[in-house]
């Protein structure tokens, strides 16, 4: 059984054009994580299916596409800064329902709101830094959140 070939992409994410054998490997390969299988699923008429996988594999074009399409997949997995902190705004307006169709507590959303100011406000804080030139030289002045007690003399 091969690969349909229907909405198949015949170009890598690089640009290289694939023939329609190629984009079916590296479709089955995706499925099933196995390249004799992918091999044989494309289509390719060979004896040996393993052997003519590691030569596919061995393409450069076809391990980076392939490394492309797992990175998707991952990348997918895992959310990001932006989402997290929409996430966190989406609690603090009550937009959130649990399980049972209630909204967030106030202390869960007092939460939330507190997690977004930490990014928001005061990490920006932390990593601001700014320098004052006068006659006598340069200072230079780190911002450090209210609740860390850490005094530094220059």
């Amino acid at each position: 059984m091969s690969v349909p070939l229907k909405n198949i992409p015949l170009v890598t994410h690089t640009g290289h054009k694939l023939t329609p054998q190629e984009a079916s490997f590296i479709d089955a390969f995706m499925v099933h994580k196995n390249g004799s299988q992918a091999v044989i699923e494309a289509g390719y008429k060979n004896k040996r299916p393993e052997a003519y996988a590691r030569a596919l594999l061995d393409r450069d074009f076809i391990r980076e596409e392939i490394q492309y399409r797992m990175k998707q997949i991952e990348d997918k997995r895992i959310a990001s800064a932006t989402e997290i902190l929409q996430f966190y705004t989406s609690v603090m307006r009550g937009e959130v329902l649990d399980q049972f169709g209630i909204e967030a507590s106030l202390d869960t959303r007092i939460k939330s709101a507190n997690e977004l100011a930490k990014h928001q406000i005061e990490m920006p804080l932390k990593l601001e830094q700014k320098n004052i030139t006068n006659n006598i030289g340069t200072i230079q002045l780190n911002f450090i959140p209210r609740n860390t007690q850490n005094i530094q003399n220059n």
